[in-house]
């Protein structure tokens, strides 16, 4: 079967773009007008015409424009490390704007990053120099990850894209997208089907493999990874599983930056304060942390030179960051949208739900980290509730909440698995939080406005929550996310007074008088 090759490299855009309403001197952001823009803008100190492609990377989110290809253009730009560009690769039809946008901008994006007092200059990012869309030429893709120049195939593609089981945790062979590639191979829809007949390309070609890098915000990202994929192979493409056991390493990594939504007024600040025209900016926080497992599969980019550390063991920097900061967002997220607040910053700038949160984090999650240094975990700490208070981020708490049944497990009930290992009964706060996300769930808050449940389980969760009223133990027989917590006696006596104390009162009072040992 011959297969046809296609590589979609960004040229400079020469097309005249005509935008309604357009203001005066302000530019597209494209290469045809890079050397304009930067008069208001850090743009590229290097040509994107000899940068060559050794990453790919699979799915193009905010996230991964404002950390992995912001490291890679500063390695890039600093460094003269001109083999290390990035392939960007979307494999859903949802993707079809950010598609759009980066071929219609060649590949450049502004990143907007701000400070509690302070917006940066907005800096264009030039490390992506390809872009291929799956869903367009699904073959086109594979060829690309079977070329041997690619070194590294990265991915974000959130806690969903894994296809685990709700319930046992493991690989879903059932996921209607898996059964569907087992008829039609060579058109996959999930990331392990691309993977998949990429390698075997590259079997069947006498080539070498590659590191698969995860950078989901996942615990254990790169062995969860390799668990589903090679037992995505063993059921599906069992002849190759001894290459790619010798040929592929799974890196876990603890990738870190508050990267929100980007609303229409980022826009317009861009275009009104800057004259720059971009269709999709990034906004972050200047805060950014990466840190490897030193587990490459031949040769790895030089990233310690723009920050990254590359460690023996990830899991203390990993629990560290999943049970302090994504904790911490959610519990700001119930708790805030329960009282009416909107974004991180108003919840976080609240005294009562921030002592709340300290002290959840001082009593019940620092104790849990064994394996970290006391002044990392302080400083971390401190570092993370004025990140939270940042007013210039916005990070809107229905972000945070969306798809609470898949984070929550992760970010706050592994805590509470170590306390039960340990013996340990201080977890009143996790109660409380378990609690408060039932009431959640009824979907108002306490000033009679209502909101989304934007959960892929949001049925289960309201129909539980309701349930609960009547009898409040139905909540925790969730299997998927509290497995047996529904039968821990002492657990469920917290959790009960708790949740009795919010049926009858706003979550205001309910904080505070839980930080003042009222109930």
């Amino acid at each position: 079967m011959q297969i046809n090759i296609f590589l979609c490299k960004f040229k400079k855009n020469l097309n005249t773009h005509t935008i309604p309403n357009k203001m005066p001197n302000s530019l597209y952001l494209n290469m045809e007008n890079i050397e304009a823009i930067k008069e208001n803008a850090s743009t590229p100190l290097f040509d994107r015409d000899q940068v060559k492609t050794s990453i790919a990377h699979i799915g193009v989110s905010n996230f991964h424009r404002s950390h992995q290809a912001y490291y890679m253009h500063n390695l890039i730009e600093k460094h003269h490390e001109l083999s290390y560009g990035i392939c960007g690769i979307d494999l859903l039809d949802s993707d079809r704007k950010t598609y759009n946008v980066l071929k219609d901008q060649d590949g450049l994006y502004t990143l907007i990053t701000k400070d509690a007092t302070s917006v940066h200059k907005p800096k264009i990012i030039g490390s992506i120099v390809e872009y291929f869309f799956g869903p367009e030429n699904p073959m086109a893709v594979i060829e690309r990850l079977a070329n041997p120049d690619i070194k590294i195939i990265s991915l974000t593609i959130a806690e969903d894209g894994y296809h685990l089981n709700e319930i046992t945790g493991e690989f879903n062979q059932k996921h209607p997208a898996v059964a569907e590639e087992v008829i039609n191979p060579f058109n996959p829809k999930t990331v392990f089907g691309y993977l998949t007949q990429a390698f075997k390309l590259r079997k069947l070609r006498g080539l070498s493999g590659c590191t698969i890098l995860s950078c989901d915000n996942i615990k254990d990202n790169g062995d969860t990874m390799k668990l589903s994929f090679l037992n995505y192979v063993s059921k599906n493409e069992p002849d190759l599983l001894p290459w790619l056991k010798s040929n592929t390493t799974f890196p876990n990594t603890m990738v870190d930056r508050i990267t929100p939504v980007t609303h229409h007024k980022d826009l317009d600040a861009l275009k009104n304060d800057y004259l720059i025209e971009d269709q999709w900016p990034v906004v972050c926080e200047s805060f950014t942390e990466w840190i490897i497992e030193d587990n490459f599969y031949k040769q790895k980019p030089n990233w310690e030179q723009v920050g990254v550390q590359f460690v023996k063991n990830i899991a203390p920097y990993q629990n560290m960051k999943l049970q302090l900061l994504n904790a911490g967002h959610s519990i700001l997220g119930v708790l805030g949208t329960l009282h009416g607040y909107k974004t991180v910053q108003e919840a976080a700038n609240d005294d009562d739900f921030i002592l709340f949160l300290e002290t959840f984090m001082d009593l019940e999650v620092t104790p849990t980290l064994v394996d970290a240094k006391n002044k990392t975990i302080e400083e971390y700490k401190t570092t993370l509730i004025s990140r939270f208070k940042n007013p210039n981020i916005n990070d809107s708490l229905s972000r945070i909440c969306s798809e609470s049944s898949a984070k929550i497990p992760i970010f706050i009930l592994s805590t509470l698995d170590i306390q039960f290992s340990e013996e340990t009964k201080d977890f009143n706060h996790i109660a409380f939080v378990i609690a408060a996300w039932c009431k959640y769930n009824d979907g108002i808050d306490d000033q009679g406005n209502p909101y989304n449940i934007n959960d892929s389980i949001s049925n289960t969760l309201i129909r539980m929550a309701a349930l609960s009223q009547q009898n409040p133990i139905k909540f925790l027989e969730i299997k998927s996310i509290f497995k047996d917590l529904s039968n821990h006696s002492v657990f469920t006596e917290k959790y009960f007074k708790y949740l009795s104390y919010l049926r009858t009162h706003n979550i205001k009072e309910s904080i505070i008088n839980f930080n003042a040992n009222l109930i």
